[in-house]
């Protein structure tokens, strides 16, 4: 990464968002295996400043920047975008700062109520064993309130399982499965009722997903991104390649994967 190119590339932008930026990038940069103390990111020796700079710009449309928090990179055969639910709300501010959201998960015994009356949403959640850690996710709800109107948006378990399927960061949803839910029921609001001020992001966030994926068992998906080695990686193929249904798509996964591991960023 020739940061010298990055900087230049970017000197028209806010100079604390940019720095904010390249200590992002050097940290994928610097990452490193706990176990094997290889390079964690081996995608990031053929990321270039050009592919950079083009990403920064693409998020700044919305007034947005990749801050490594609310919005990341990942490697999925290219070098792609990701948005976490707060970033679609800070997109939201920026458009309507009177805003006001209410996001929610909905547990198993938890009592939810929503009514739409004359556009006005009126809703009661009420907490069951809201400490409890073995609690069952059942749904989620958005509801957004500003100067467009009143807006609900739900989930059920069925929908974000779905969601969940056809997601390309599966790691990120094994280990933050709340707030994934919570981030694909907001994208789901901003879409729906506000699709014109969120083209953008979703074209960009979008390529986190394949749409082919839906009917691929999730913990089949979970076990190929855990091959840690191409070895790995084929003897997970040999074991699994006279059981899936669908074949193409498992190939298409497992190519995604080698390419991962090989660093390389196909596409870009």
């Amino acid at each position: 990464m020739d940061y010298k190119q990055l900087t230049q590339g970017l000197k028209d932008y806010n100079n604390v968002e940019v720095k904010v930026f390249t200590n992002y990038l050097l940290e994928l940069q610097n990452a490193k295996d706990r176990t094997t103390q290889q390079p964690k990111n081996k995608w990031f020796h053929f990321f270039t400043a050009e592919q950079a700079i083009d990403l920064y710009k693409k998020v700044a449309l919305d007034n947005l920047y990749i801050d490594g928090d609310t919005i990341t990179l990942n490697n999925k055969g290219k070098v792609i975008v990701d948005y976490n639910y707060q970033a679609y709300k800070n997109k939201m501010y920026n458009i309507y700062p009177e805003t006001k959201f209410d996001l929610q998960l909905v547990h198993q015994g938890d009592k939810f109520e929503f009514k739409k009356d004359s556009g006005r949403v009126t809703y009661t959640h009420k907490l069951v064993d809201p400490f409890s850690d073995q609690k069952t996710i059942m749904g989620t709800y958005c509801i957004i309130k500003n100067n467009r109107g009143e807006f609900i948006e739900i989930l059920n378990r069925t929908e974000i399982e779905k969601m969940k399927n056809v997601a390309k960061t599966k790691n990120i949803w094994e280990t933050w499965y709340g707030e994934m839910v919570l981030k694909s029921v907001i994208k789901r609001a901003c879409k729906r009722h506000f699709k014109d001020k969120f083209a953008n992001i979703e074209a960009l966030d979008n390529e986190n997903y394949d749409l082919e994926l839906v009917n691929v068992p999730f913990d089949l998906q979970v076990e190929i991104e855990k091959c840690s080695t191409l070895n790995e990686l084929t003897e997970f193929y040999n074991e699994h390649k006279n059981s899936v249904e669908d074949e193409v798509t498992f190939m298409k996964l497992l190519g995604e994967r080698k390419t991962e591991l090989n660093g390389g960023t196909d596409g870009q």
